[in-house]
Parts: C-alpha cells; structure tokens; sequence
C-alpha cells in the first residue's frame, strides 16, 4: 500500500470512527452497556468472518508460527484489544453526560501526545519523519480539535443565554457538578485508549517491525480481547443491574445501532490496520484523531447547530481548514527524504 493509499484509508477510518458514536442519541432507556456489549459481539462475528474467508487456514498457521517465536506480539495484541474498550466506555458514559465539548479537549491532548508518542517508541517512525515535523503535525491537529471545540462551546454558550433566567441557575450549577465528576474520568479513559496504537505499534506488521502479525490477523486478535474486555465490563453492569433481558429481548430496532456501530469501528479499525502497515502507528495515529471533526459535524447535520450564532459556523469551518493544514502537512514531511 503506497502512502497516499494509507492517508486517504486514514481519512476514511477517521469518518468511520467519528461517526458510529452519535448513535448513543438513538438508544432512549436501553441500557448503555448493552448496546456497548452488542458492538462488541456484532464485531467479533463481523471480524472473524472477514478474516476466515480472507486468509483460511493461513491465519492459523500465521498465528501458530508467531506464538511459537514471539507470543509476547499476540499476548499484547490480546490485552491491548480487552483494555482499551474500556476506556471506549468510559468516554462514551461522559459524553452522554456532559457532551463532546467537555471530553474533545482532554481526549484529543492524550490521544495526540501520549498516544503518538508511545506508538513511536514501540514501533518507530517512517525514517523521512522526523520528529519535529511529527509534533508540528500534531499541533497542527490539536489546534484544530480545540476550534472545533470552540464552536460548540460558543453555540452552548448562546443557548444557554437565550433561556430564562431560572432555568440558566439550574443548569449551571448542574453543568458544574457533572464536569467536575466526569473530568478525571475522561483523563483516564484517553489513557486506557492509548492501548490501541500502543498495541498495534508492537504487534502489527510495519516498516520499523518485520515481526509483527500482518493487519488481519492482527485484528482477529485485537477483536477477541475487546470482546473479552466487553464482556468483563458491560457483561458484569448488566449483571450486578439486572439488565441482561433487555440485551437478550431487545428487537432489531436495538440491535442494529450495535451492528451499524461494530460495522464502522472495527471496520475502521480494519482500515486503520492496513493505513498502520504502511505509515507506522505513530503516523496513523493522529490521522486518526480528525474523527472528531465528523463527530461535529454529524452534530451539524442532525441539526444540534440550529440557531447557533454565525461565529459557530465560522469556528467549526477554520477547525476543517487545521485540520486539512495537519494533514498536508505531514503528508509534505513523508515525501522529503530522510
């Protein structure tokens, strides 16, 4: 895969992940953990059965060969795939709570800087990439999930304004109660996150790790703990709440936004495997960040923009321009030689 081949699935895996999230507003009463529980189910099904029709029995024999020479690459793809849906649902539980505005900021920070940073220690860099042009990349990036912020700060901030005056005393004081309970939470949850390109930058196949399992294979593993680490969180809320018949009872109307979720992330998860393969994760990485900017504007087009203020709109589009600005950026920084 060329590199221009890898940005663009990049992009791409961005959309997919930015968007399987907004389907939280769909869900009404049914529980949380059971729909975090059914994407999880949905794509080890999903995974697998790309992979077995794919490879056959070259993914066993891929597997085999692996553990018998490294089994460190798949035990960490195992626990890397069970940890970080952790921390998927712990940010998923705030953002219901408290709203992007709140969790973008902190999500975006750790991601960038603890998550491309680790990835490039456990798997290097392409070797044209310095690491100057990386963390100007990387600004470029953060800079623009902090406008996008801005924007929906700025629509929140009009709203809130715009309602009566008793009406602002109460939801201020409970706007301060839930981002003061669900900040630490976000911290957190990012860090668990980071897991994923941590796991893929040891236990992927890439141009700084000849070792490592090639992109499918290595998704197969990856699917398998996650479902394991859904199991061990959402199963056990669904457990100690009782909730385990509304999973099991619950109708097609239910299941298919876990079906639709599994489908755009591990089918982005794919994607970004393959765009990993070709950049290293601590490129990949960061591209992956501007799912953000779907995420708003998947807000935009639900309409969750309607009677913002111009300087909204004006803030989400110069977020776009960074946003591109980051990404030509370190596609400039990939073609100069080393």
């Amino acid at each position: 895969m060329t590199q221009e081949v890898a940005i663009l699935g990049g992009l791409f895996n961005a959309f997919l992940w930015g968007s399987w999230t907004v389907l939280i507003k769909k869900l009404g009463n049914y529980p949380m953990d059971a729909f975090f529980l059914g994407i999880y189910i949905s794509a080890f099904v999903f995974v697998w059965t790309i992979v077995l029709v794919a490879l056959g029995e070259a993914l066993f024999q891929e597997l085999a060969l692996v553990w018998r020479e490294q089994p460190a690459i798949i035990i960490v793809a195992l626990l890397a795939g069970g940890v970080f849906v952790s921390g998927v649902r712990i940010t998923l539980t705030v953002f219901a709570a408290v709203g992007l505005s709140v969790t973008a900021p902190i999500q975006t920070f750790m991601s960038l800087i603890l998550g491309t940073s680790l990835a490039a220690l456990a798997g290097g860099t392409p070797a044209a990439l310095v690491p100057l042009d990386l963390t100007v990349a990387c600004l470029l990036l953060f800079a623009a999930a902090m406008v996008t912020v801005r924007a929906r700060i700025v629509r929140d901030r009009a709203l809130f304004e715009a309602a009566p005056s008793q009406l602002r005393d109460a939801a201020g004081e409970t706007s301060k109660r839930l981002i003061a309970k669900n900040m630490a939470l976000v911290g957190l949850a990012s860090a668990i996150i980071t897991a994923y390109p941590l796991g893929l930058a040891y236990s992927l196949r890439t141009p700084g790790n000849d070792d490592g399992l090639t992109p499918l294979a290595c998704m197969a593993v990856f699917v398998t703990g996650s479902l394991a680490g859904a199991l061990l969180t959402s199963g056990a809320a669904l457990t100690i709440r009782r909730q385990w018949s509304q999973l099991l009872r619950a109708g097609w109307t239910k299941h298919r936004y876990s079906l639709i979720a599994a489908l755009a992330h591990y089918g982005g998860n794919i994607i970004n495997a393959y765009a990993t393969g070709a950049l290293t994760a601590a490129v990949s990485w960061p591209i992956g960040t501007t799912s953000q900017l779907w995420t708003y504007l998947w807000g935009l087009a639900t309409g969750e923009f309607k009677g913002a203020p111009r300087r909204s709109f004006l803030l989400l589009a110069g977020g776009g321009a960074l946003y591109l600005a980051g990404i030509l950026y370190l596609r400039w920084a990939l073609l100069r030689s080393p």
